[in-house]
């Protein structure tokens, strides 16, 4: 029993470290617990068999599926293993076809925000994304592609709920409704959205790259969305959409068809800032 219980707090002191540092490494736990990496490498691997910590494809660290009230940095988005789950492989494997990345997103109330991408594997060397990275709805890729998805009402409504946002809301893009709508039948037309030019998120990110995106669902539901990512040198966004689309499309649906199986009816997702 001694041994059992020094393996549970020496767990739980991971899970704390977790919770207050954020992202980290083995070797950046090593340092902050003082616990030998052989014993915290195998404390992770059985946490994340059970789903309490995950390791990101993007930046390799180690983040807390946890939230401990007194400790926890941020509150962790509801739904996020359940999408990096389904998505993570299909988006590999879109990957491995076509070889530009992916970013998988999920939709919040005031943005996107990206859990993970396959920038690490892609064959073409792209400015590697941040985990937790926050990018509008209204001028990313995956935001533009989760609106079209939506009814015009809902639409309407995270217009006006965000208009007066300077930093989140569309201002900063110059979009009425009447344009904003515009906008969402092109999308809706071509079945797939493009960043607009002026795209920004938290901090100027990606100056040199385009990207084009469609919605992730679970039946009805739009929980966020799943991009590729190229140089804008390389192709103009049609030229690249006419070779990738249909592959990008597929692998959205796979992600769908994954997620129809495994998604909460319905764990809504989280609507922090």
């Amino acid at each position: 029993m001694l041994k059992e219980n020094r393996s549970l707090d020496r767990g739980i002191e991971i899970l704390e470290t977790l919770a207050r540092e954020g992202a980290m490494s083995l070797a950046d736990l090593h340092r902050a617990t003082g616990l030998p990496k052989s014993t915290i490498r195998r404390l992770l691997q059985t946490l994340i068999a059970r789903k309490i910590v995950r390791r990101s494809l993007a930046d390799q660290l180690y983040r807390t599926l946890l939230v401990f009230p007194d400790i926890s940095t941020e509150v962790m988005p509801k739904g996020m293993l359940q999408v990096a789950d389904a998505a993570i492989p299909r988006a590999l494997a879109l990957t491995k076809a076509i070889g530009w990345p992916s970013d998988i997103h999920i939709r919040e109330a005031r943005a996107m925000r990206i859990i993970d991408s396959t920038r690490q594997v892609s064959n073409f060397h792209v400015e590697q994304g941040q985990i937790n990275r926050r990018v509008s709805h209204f001028g990313s890729a995956t935001g533009l592609a989760c609106l079209a998805a939506l009814s015009d009402g809902e639409i309407a409504a995270t217009y006006e709920a965000l208009k007066s946002d300077l930093h989140w809301g569309p201002v900063r893009f110059g979009l009425d409704l009447p344009a904003l709508m515009r906008r969402i039948e092109e999308v809706r037309a071509r079945g797939y959205a493009e960043r607009l030019p002026a795209h920004l998120s938290e901090r100027e990110w990606d100056t040199d790259l385009r990207a084009i995106a469609v919605p992730i669902r679970a039946g009805a539901q739009v929980l966020g969305g799943l991009s590729v990512l190229w140089l804008r040198t390389y192709k103009s966004v049609p030229e690249f959409a006419e070779l990738h689309l249909d592959a990008l499309q597929q692998a959205a649906a796979d992600i769908n068809a994954g997620l129809d199986q495994v998604w909460d009816s319905p764990p809504g997702l989280s609507t922090s800032a």
